[in-house]
């Protein structure tokens, strides 16, 4: 209890006077952060509210972590609002993974009780072994440092109080305290990448390396985070530096940023990205980053090098180009100063590995040994089971006749029935990107891929595909 009451005071988590929405699923740590925001609410001046999210998922089980979180506040005088969701619902229309959609369902309500009690900070119960999971599971993707520096105590009003405790500590601290608590059968599953780190490899690391591995690898997460920081506050000096004009509005309405090219080519390696995703939350701080990666990244400081006049568009409405000194980023609906191109009626094959320009876009491809790696969750790169292709892979628009396969079991859906159970507006249907191996669609690019190309257990090679603005 002290460890965390000293790691709140150390990172500024509290002041007098805030009134907290605590997270509670009714888990062991969700729950121990309650009991010791309620044990110290007093000593630190603050007022406890709770938010619980019934996602509809797992039924009966569902209802009744709902209703122990409500008797268990009760107990304790703690005002509790409980929110029923459909995730599944949710993620369909939102077009992303169900633990996405959950995630931002929570804090969406976390928002909405914040505005309407006035609630000033948002606790939730990450622990050291989360963090250990975030940073090994952002490793395998091929994270930058930003990745690496895992999860963060404090970010805005969000608070982790036990960000300090590994789950051994939280467990056995509600053990002794004859503090129950509920166990959500789902995170004994191995569905998602994040459960097979924690159900799996860490508990591998620990017993053939190192006991103590979620709390080395956390430090680590901590150290990176600090060099984060640091660079990222070196590259706001930068920008300071080599800023032809700060933002400003433009005639015809965009936003506008100029930066010296030549100064920026002569930053430290390690330091360009930063300076770049800078400017970038700069101009548009809104979702800026949403979509941008370091591929997009890279081409912006190849762009940086060439010739006055070439552009390059990037996600967000974002357009950098040359002009003159300067590398310009212009952010707005006409910010790429021309009509917004269709893309082509033709086919264009899948240059495999390599890499194909069609329309706007460029696909890149490239093929390697399936060794059990966690596949990335990335709307604009996939992975595909290489070996169950049958003919040429071909990038084009939708033609008649055109399917995919949307179960396990290889029940197909016809491209057009699909289309109008995603709603996808018939305006937009014919502008789609798609990657297609004969009439079977693998990719519905920006949307799902075919059930049939997925990869597996039994996958021996990977087809790996990414798309970016050209």
């Amino acid at each position: 209890m002290e460890k965390v009451l000293d790691y709140i005071r150390k990172n500024g988590m509290l002041k007098e006077g805030d009134r907290v929405i605590a997270g509670v699923s009714g888990g062991a740590d969700s729950i121990c952060l309650l009991f010791l925001l309620d044990r110290y609410r007093e000593a630190l001046g603050i007022s406890v509210e709770v938010v619980h999210m019934e996602h509809g998922i797992r039924g009966k089980e569902s209802l009744e972590d709902a209703a122990f979180v409500e008797n268990f506040c009760r107990e304790r005088k703690i005002p509790c609002h409980v929110f029923h969701r459909d995730v599944p619902s949710l993620a369909r229309k939102w077009k992303c993974s169900e633990e996405e959609a959950g995630r931002r369902a929570r804090y969406e309500a976390f928002e909405e009780i914040c505005e309407k009690y006035g609630g000033t900070k948002i606790a939730v119960a990450h622990n050291r072994n989360d963090q250990a999971e975030t940073l090994l599971f952002h490793l395998v993707r091929g994270s930058g440092l930003s990745g690496l520096s895992g999860i963060r105590p404090v970010r805005g009003k969000i608070i982790r109080p036990l960000l300090c405790l590994t789950r051994e500590e939280i467990e056995g601290f509600l053990k002794e305290e004859g503090i129950s608590f509920r166990t959500d059968a789902s995170n004994l599953e191995t569905d998602y990448a994040r459960n097979r780190i924690r159900l799996n490899i860490l508990p591998l690391l620990r017993e053939e390396l190192n006991p103590r591995t979620c709390e080395h690898l956390a430090e680590t997460a901590e150290r990176l985070a600090l060099a984060e920081d640091y660079l990222e506050a070196q590259a706001e000096e930068a920008v300071k530096k080599l800023a032809g004009r700060r933002k400003g509005r433009t005639e015809d309405g965009s936003m506008e940023l100029l930066l010296e090219r030549k100064g920026f080519l002569e930053e430290p390696e390690a330091l360009k990205a930063y300076v770049l995703r800078h400017c970038l939350r700069e101009l548009a701080p809104e979702n800026a980053l949403y979509n941008v990666s370091a591929i997009h990244l890279a081409a912006i400081t190849e762009l940086a090098g060439k010739q006055s006049g070439r552009s390059l568009d990037l996600p967000g409405e974002v357009r950098a180009y040359t002009e003159g000194v300067f590398l310009v980023f212009k952010k707005g609906k006409k910010a790429s100063g021309r009509k917004e191109e269709e893309k082509p009626d033709t086919a264009e094959e899948l240059e495999i590995p390599g890499s194909v320009r069609y329309g706007k876009y460029r696909f890149a491809a490239s093929v390697f040994p399936y060794k059990s790696e966690i596949i990335p969750e990335n709307r604009y790169t996939k992975w595909f089971d290489y070996d169950t292709i049958k003919s040429t892979v071909q990038i084009r628009p939708r033609r008649s006749g055109d399917f995919l396969t949307v179960t396990a079991s290889g029940g197909r859906k016809t491209l057009k029935k699909y289309l109008i159970d995603e709603k996808i507006p018939a305006g937009e249907r014919d502008r789609l990107c798609l990657l297609a191996d004969g009439s079977h669609i693998l990719w519905v690019v920006g949307h799902r891929i075919s059930e049939a190309y997925k990869v597996t257990e039994k996958t021996s090679r990977v087809l790996k595909v990414q798309v970016m603005e050209d």
